[in-house]
């Protein structure tokens, strides 16, 4: 018989209802983000994959709109729930036109923050951290915990790992399940794939989880949570709390890839049907192959929520996105010229004997 899950001894309502607070309705994204409904399972019993694609319109995706939707929720994504909502708390008292300008200039921070994590760590300007926090918070009912985006512009503080770290608590068993993020962009499905779960195992090793629970303890005071839950949860992510047996660890991953099948689709009566029915066959012939590439590096037990999300292009994706955040590419580096050798005069030998 399988061991019973330790004892709750968090109280229960408390730290349910405070993450239920801080979690936000975003089911209006499935206006522009659609699911695909599927019945496969591979020999990874964790293993949780979700299918997701642009929406739809006279038989094409609409990537662009998909960008403008989940784009307005960068304030959200990229800062402390503490200062977001030091703004949102002055609607109705302050005057329409000011409230506009505080909200745009938070909106004007987090684009210029974003770009500063990305640029501090190497990276340019993806959406796929932003889809990936969204579909976690909607689809899991697990609200951001900290922000991990104000972190990376620290150069003091060391946050390579997670791209972001969300929680839900289970009040039936007493269990915490922290969602550690993950997500690649790549134009090869396979590609990102390997990444994917390369940096999946690196980020499960213990030194790497301890110290990401280090800084969601550190940080836990901006996270919203109030003063009972902020405690509720210490109990949980301590080592030495009776309840920190009720910490479960589940990687959320999102692998967005480049797919032919948008185009396939174009001439067919239902373009969208068709699509769905060349997505679930390409999910079927790459499933088996997300699960043995877990199950090489040891994780055929680790939960694991994959969204799939294909893609008309992913440069075209990345351009889109790096427009509305005002995402300025680095000139290409000018080539040298190589020194003009000077000739040697008439009969004159350029080398000693």
């Amino acid at each position: 018989m399988a061991d019973a899950p330790p004892p709750a001894l968090v109280p229960k309502i408390e730290l349910e209802e405070a993450l239920s607070l801080l979690t936000r309705d975003l089911s209006k994204l499935s206006l522009h983000l659609r699911n695909l409904d599927h019945t496969l399972t591979t020999e990874c019993d964790a293993l949780t994959l979700r299918l997701h694609y642009p929406a739809f319109r006279q038989g094409k995706p609409m990537v662009a709109e998909l960008i403008n939707a989940v784009s307005m929720h960068i304030v959200h994504f990229c800062l402390p729930r503490k200062d977001v909502k030091a703004v949102l708390d002055l609607y109705g008292s302050v005057d329409v036109e000011e409230f506009s300008q505080r909200f745009e200039a938070l909106r004007q921070e987090a684009y210029d923050l974003f770009k500063r994590a990305h640029i501090a760590t190497n990276r340019n300007g993806e959406a796929g951290e932003l889809i990936l926090y969204l579909l976690t918070e909607w689809l899991l009912g697990a609200p951001q915990i900290i922000a991990k985006m104000s972190l990376k512009t620290n150069t003091e503080m060391p946050v390579h790992g997670a791209d972001g770290v969300h929680a839900r608590y289970c009040p039936d068993t007493g269990r915490l399940f922290v969602y550690w993020g993950e997500a690649k962009l790549y134009q090869d499905i396979g590609k990102a794939i390997a990444e994917a779960v390369d940096s999946i195992a690196e980020s499960l090793k213990d030194e790497k989880v301890k110290h990401e629970i280090t800084l969601v303890k550190r940080y836990l005071d901006f996270s919203g949570l109030n003063e009972p839950a902020k405690k509720a949860m210490l109990g949980i992510l301590d080592p030495f709390s009776p309840g920190y047996a009720n910490r479960h660890d589940v990687i959320s991953c999102l692998i967005a890839f480049d797919f032919d099948a948008f185009e396939a689709a174009q001439g067919a009566k239902d373009a969208e049907e068709e699509f769905c029915k060349l997505a679930h066959a390409k999910l079927a012939e790459v499933a088996p192959k997300i699960a043995g590439t877990l199950k090489n590096k040891g994780m055929v037990h680790q939960p694991v929520e994959m969204f799939i999300v294909p893609v008309p292009s992913v440069g075209r994706l990345r351009e889109l996105f790096q427009d509305k955040i005002g995402w300025k590419q680095p000139p290409p580096p000018k080539l040298k010229k190589a020194p003009s050798k000077k000739r040697s005069p008439a009969g004159v030998s350029g080398g000693g004997s």
